[in-house]
């Protein structure tokens, strides 16, 4: 997976770049197949406990497929933690050494 997003929570975009999901119905992540992952385009993700970033059959916001909730759960999930990962970057970039330090 791929996941764009900045540093403030917000998801610029998502693609699945490889799966081996069943052919018809998990394979409803790939964009030639639905517009499903184009969902995620422009959410904000508030914090590691926002219940509205999970599947609806979970409380949240995003559509599970028919017959197959394991996988856009998982999808969703990995989207949540990159997105969360993102938004601590600023943070540990800003604790790096500068390029040509005469310090290093």
């Amino acid at each position: 997976m791929l996941v764009g997003a900045d540093f403030q929570g917000k998801v610029l975009g998502v693609r699945v770049v490889e799966h081996h999901e069943t052919p018809g119905l998990g394979d409803k992540i790939e964009l030639r197949i639905s517009d499903w992952i184009t969902h995620f385009s422009g959410k904000q993700l508030h914090g590691a406990s926002d219940a509205h970033f999970a599947v609806k059959k979970d409380g949240g916001e995003f559509d599970q497929f028919t017959g197959a909730t394991i996988t856009p759960r998982a999808v969703v999930n990995a989207t949540k933690r990159a997105t969360l990962l993102i938004e601590t970057l600023p943070e540990k970039l800003s604790s790096l050494p500068a390029c040509g330090d005469a310090n290093e």
